[in-house]
């Protein structure tokens, strides 16, 4: 029986032929055997007998019929979800997010830990794997049933060797040159699979409805730091990411601003990070400013980001001023970026667009502004994405499948 981990290596034609058609039928599905044949360029018997395998060996499945052009209704053909099952984890400096999902990346059960001093390696990791397998327990499945697991994280990256390298801004020690693949295969007994966070977000929205038409697509992920990933003309762009450490929120809006921890002044990073807006807020309280705050801590020190965002979306007087200039500092960066790119949708995600609907808000708009002042015709459509913080996550789940449909399950490339 042919089943999706044996769609890799040295193929037969017959097999090649049978990956060919179940990648279009995940990419278009529901899909009739007439269009099939015209995207292959297959016979009409040789695209029939291959379908009536692919339903045999239990990989797709009739999905009732489609409009008729004249004569009969066509039947529709679709993967069968739970052929298999996918794990997407996500590893940021916020949370560790955990997804057991099927093969239309439903997500069927998810389990999360918030990052903080005590989540080293070896914890973060002993998470997963028991997260992986309560979640199996609880369906009924084995490792047979996994495909494998899909990472995205933080970088930088050794990619190829599945290594984190040497992220700052941790919440926790011992992160350093950490093998977080071998680990994980080793405790899931599972192929992992391994990339960086903003490339697996961009990977899962992308494949949305909203945004799967447009050809060139900007995904910034913005917390602790700012991370970014994009699509040119349909492919996913590498390159982007060789800045891991820092994350790419470093470039200059005010040549003689506030010094960055990357040793530049005035970078984006450090006016609107969330350790930039939690500084610019103590130094307020320490000045005097009224705020709400200091009913919920006698410490200004004490606060976190739930605090933040729970003032500012209160509109504390304080917080509301230190959340706008932090947002046009981002703004202005982002309408640079925009104005070198000009893509067609840029996605804002990650804590500090989703939990301040004050400091999107401002984004979008200076950035907006600015880019119809240099391109008055041109729209550049701005969004949080459909998937939340789930997004790093499903696309990591994404990856694996993509592993063993290389070149033809969607329409992203890796360049």
């Amino acid at each position: 029986m042919i089943m999706l981990k044996q769609f890799t290596g040295a193929l037969s034609q017959k097999e090649k032929s049978l990956k060919e058609l179940y990648s279009l039928i995940v990419e278009h599905g529901p899909v009739s055997k007439s269009d099939l044949i015209k995207y292959t360029g297959m016979r009409q018997t040789t695209c029939s007998r291959l379908i009536d395998e692919l339903l045999g060996i239990g990989l797709i499945v009739e999905s009732g019929y489609g409009e008729s052009s004249g004569g009969r209704k066509p039947v529709m053909y679709e993967i069968k979800d739970d052929a298999n099952y996918v794990i997407g984890i996500d590893i940021s400096r916020t949370y560790t997010k955990v997804l057991l999902m099927n093969l239309a990346f439903v997500v069927l059960e998810e389990a999360r830990l918030t990052m903080n001093e005590t989540t080293t390696p070896a914890f973060t990791v002993d998470f997963i794997s028991s997260s992986v397998h309560n979640m199996l327990n609880k369906f009924g499945l084995t490792q047979d049933d996994i495909l494998g697991a899909g990472l995205g994280t933080i970088g930088p990256l050794d990619r190829e060797n599945g290594i984190i390298l040497n992220p700052i801004n941790f919440p926790s020690k011992g992160w350093e040159n950490f093998p977080i693949n071998s680990l994980l295969s080793e405790k899931l007994r599972l192929n992992t699979l391994l990339d960086y966070g903003a490339n697996t977000a961009l990977l899962a929205e992308y494949q949305q409805e909203p945004f799967k038409k447009h050809k060139n697509v900007v995904h910034v992920l913005k917390g602790i730091g700012t991370r970014t990933s994009m699509i040119m003309d349909g492919r996913l762009i590498r390159g982007t990411d060789k800045l891991g450490m820092l994350g790419q929120g470093h470039m200059v809006v005010d040549l003689y601003g506030r010094k960055c921890i990357c040793g530049n002044n005035g970078c984006v990073h450090a006016y609107s990070s969330i350790s930039a807006i939690k500084e610019d807020i103590i130094s307020g309280l320490e000045q005097g400013a009224p705020s709400i705050i200091r009913d919920w801590k006698s410490d200004p020190k004490e606060m976190d980001f739930d605090d933040i965002c729970r003032a500012a979306n209160e509109r504390d007087s304080l917080v509301t001023r230190v959340v706008k200039n932090a947002a046009y500092y981002a703004g202005v960066g982002l309408a640079n970026l925009a104005n070198v790119l000009f893509p067609d949708v840029i996605i804002l995600s990650g804590p500090t667009y989703t939990n301040m609907d004050l400091f999107y808000d401002v984004v979008s708009e200076t950035a907006a502004a600015r880019c119809r002042n240099m391109y008055p015709n041109q729209e550049i459509i701005f969004t949080r994405g459909l998937l939340g913080e789930n997004a790093s996550a499903i696309g990591a789940g994404r990856m694996v499948l993509d592993h063993y449909l290389t070149d033809h399950t969607t329409r992203v490339d890796y360049v």
